[in-house]
Order: C-alpha cells, then sequence, then structure tokens
C-alpha cells in the first residue's frame, strides 16, 4: 500500500494526469520523470491487489466455510469503507476544495452548492475516490459467496481434468502471454480500463454506481486469484523466472510509453494509424501479466521464512491505504509556494505521510476497536492473548 502514495504524490507534478482526474493541484512543476513513475505503478498495482484480494478470499473461504466467509468480509471490509465513507471522504472534498482555490478555479459558492459551472468538474464530480477497490471487492466477495453457496464445495473441489488444465497454466513459463489476452481483450475493448480515473469526489450519490463493464476486467483478476490458491502447493512453480519477467516487463513498459505518446500527438493532429491503439493494448497487458508474475514470485521468496517485520507492515497496510490520501492532499497544498523542486517536494510529501500514517497505526489503531476491525485483535507484546487470523 505504500505504493499508493508514492503514486498519489506523483500526480501533481505529471505533464499529463489521467483523463478525467481532478486533482486539488495543477500547477505545480512537471517532469516527464513523474509520467513515467505513475504509468508504471498504475499499470500493475491494482491488477495485482486484486489477484491477491482473490486469492485470499479462497484461502478464508477454505478454512471458515461459506458462512464465515461472508462475516469476515462484512466485518472487515463493509464496516471500514462505511466508516471511511462518512468521515475520509467528506473530509478529502474540503481538502480538494482547498486546492482548488488557492489555485482560483473555482468559487467559494461552488464549492458549498456543490454546483459547478466548469464543465471539467460538472462532468467528474462524482466517485468514490480511492475507496473503489473496496466497493468492488464487496461486489466479488458477495458475488463468490454466493456461487459457494450454490455449489455447496469447498475452494478446492476440481475435476481431475480440469485441475491439469489450471496447473498448466499457472506454472508454464508462458503464463504472463497466456494471462494477457482477456486482458489485452478488455483493452483493446476500451482502454479508459487502463488511462481513465476513477473519480475522486465522493458528494453524490450517483457516485456509488458500479460499471458492468469495470467489474468484468477488475473481476478476472479476481478470478485468477482464486484459482492461484488452488495452486498453493506448486508456490515453487509460481517463483521461476520472476526476475526475467521483471526483466522483460521494463522492456515491455518502453513500448507502453513510447505508443502512449504517440497517440496523445497523433490525436492533437491528424489522428492515429488503426493498428497502434490495439498494439498499446497488448503492450499495456503484458507490462501488466509480466509485472504480476514477477512482483508474485519475487514476494513469494521474500515471504518464505515468517518476519515479524513483514507482518507488522501487511496489517498496517490497510490502514495505510484508508487515510494516505487525505494526508498527501494537505502537504500539496501546504508545500503549493515552497520554492524548491518538485522532486525535493515530491519525496517530502512520501516521507511524512509514510512516517504518520505508520506511526498512527501502531500507536492509535493497532490495538484499538479500528484495528480489530481492519485486521482483528492483535495482542500487545508480553500479552498472552492469541491473534486472530487475517
Amino acid at each position: 500500500m505504500l505504493l499508493g502514495i508514492v503514486l498519489h504524490a506523483a500526480i501533481t507534478h505529471m505533464r499529463r494526469p489521467m483523463d478525467g482526474l481532478l486533482w486539488p493541484l495543477t500547477g505545480q512543476d512537471k517532469h516527464v520523470s513523474f509520467d513515467l513513475l505513475f504509468w508504471w505503478i498504475h499499470g500493475w498495482r491494482i491488477p495485482l491487489f486484486f489477484v491477491m484480494a482473490g486469492f485470499f478470499a479462497a484461502m478464508l473461504a477454505r478454512r471458515r466455510g461459506p458462512g464465515g466467509f461472508v462475516k469476515h468480509r462484512l466485518l472487515r471490509i463493509l464496516i471500514p469503507v462505511a466508516a471511511a465513507s462518512i468521515t475520509l471522504l467528506p473530509l478529502m472534498y474540503l481538502l480538494w476544495s482547498w486546492g482548488w482555490l488557492s489555485e482560483a478555479r473555482v468559487r467559494w459558492e461552488e464549492v458549498y452548492q456543490f454546483d459547478f459551472d466548469t464543465p471539467e468538474f460538472e462532468d467528474h464530480f462524482m466517485g468514490p475516490a480511492h475507496l473503489w477497490f473496496l466497493n468492488y471487492l464487496v461486489v466479488f466477495s458477495f458475488v463468490y459467496w454466493a456461487i459457494l453457496k450454490l455449489r455447496k464445495s469447498t475452494p478446492e473441489d476440481d475435476e481431475p481434468t480440469l485441475g491439469k488444465l489450471r496447473k498448466w497454466l499457472f506454472t508454464s513459463p508462458l503464463r504472463p502471454l497466456i494471462f494477457a489476452v482477456p486482458t489485452f481483450a478488455f483493452l483493446a475493448y476500451n482502454p479508459g480500463f487502463y488511462t481513465a480515473y476513477h473519480h475522486i469526489i465522493p458528494f453524490t450519490l450517483k457516485a456509488w454506481g458500479y460499471e458492468l463493464a469495470q467489474l468484468v476486467y477488475q473481476g478476472y483478476f479476481f478470478v485468477v486469484g482464486i484459482y492461484l490458491f488452488r495452486l498453493h502447493r506448486e508456490m515453487d512453480a509460481i517463483k521461476r523466472y520472476a526476475w526475467v519477467y521483471l526483466l522483460l516487463a521494463s522492456l515491455v513498459f518502453v513500448a507502453v510509453m513510447f505508443l502512449k505518446w504517440a497517440i496523445s500527438a497523433a490525436e492533437a493532429s491528424d489522428g492515429v494509424g488503426w493498428w497502434v491503439k490495439p498494439v498499446h493494448a497488448a503492450s499495456i497487458a503484458l507490462f501488466c501479466w509480466f509485472m504480476i508474475w514477477g512482483m508474485t514470485g519475487i514476494g513469494l521468496t521474500l515471504l518464505a521464512k515468517p518476519s515479524a517485520v513483514v507482518r507488522w507492515l501487511s496489517d498496517s497496510a490497510y490502514w495505510v491505504y484508508l487515510v494516505h490520501l487525505p494526508i498527501v492532499a494537505v502537504l500539496m497544498v501546504l508545500l503549493k509556494d515552497v520554492a524548491v523542486g518538485p522532486w525535493i517536494k515530491f519525496l517530502a510529501i512520501v516521507a511524512v505521510t509514510s512516517v504518520l500514517t505508520l506511526v498512527s497505526y501502531q500507536w492509535g489503531v493497532r490495538y484499538t476497536v479500528i484495528g480489530r476491525w481492519l485486521n482483528g485483535p492483535r495482542a500487545r507484546p508480553g500479552a498472552t492473548q492469541g491473534a486472530d487470523v487475517r
């Protein structure tokens, strides 16, 4: 989740942010390196999160059954997202408005009336901000629960032939190419899955609607994670070629950005050739899956031995995800007129936000009712109370 801090801190210094993204500040110093950093993280971060979410959903259903699974999802996802929606999201509206007003992009009357004259604001003034991930995860979790109830089976029941096919798909050295095919089809149909942003401001009821195409696109990664869990005994095979995949991802990312800039330049002039966008979609899909399998392999290698530090960081990630964005916004506006380069501001925002979120988790969340909502009860050092399994 710390990558979310990096990604959001980079946006204000991008030369060309995502289409439809209303960010608090737009008039800061720009540098192309922030575009590269943003698109590199954005290309695989959320897909990998959904793969991991599917993996842990299947693991939880296996351990607790459908009833225990849905109860866990209610406590760990639905309650936190409801609480964040009525606390963090209104706060974010105030902070975003502070940034807009500081750049004279809106007037006070527009802010308190929730009615904007500028088409850019009127068209994009809606959305659950960074909580969209949890909103989709709630839907996927309940659909998965319903499927388990209908099948009346465990997450590992399977036909022998399908089991062999799945094992080949997930352990083949060609798996990034195989899993990239559906992703390419989605992106060729709608490039907005990669290039458009979920609307950031939450203050309209229609903001909470779901797009069927987005549900299918993101749900694909969740389903991959479910089936990945069924191969948890084959994890040594998943580790193979991880560094090769990361190297190939770096090479493909060059093509992703070259084609992105070529498309932007062509659309501003005479248009773009029919083949460019499909090739761009293919390069994004390949980059995404090379990174997913590469990072998964590296993660499995690093996590082979239990680590108290890694477990603590894993526990803190949920809290960091929920609260980091308002802190990033405050720091951006406070540093707005400070005469230092964009990289100094960026690094300061990342460092301060990381420290504040992690320290607040340890001393204000971990052993409180909020911590129990997010991760289950955690025993203080030296206590004899057992900790709940996530």
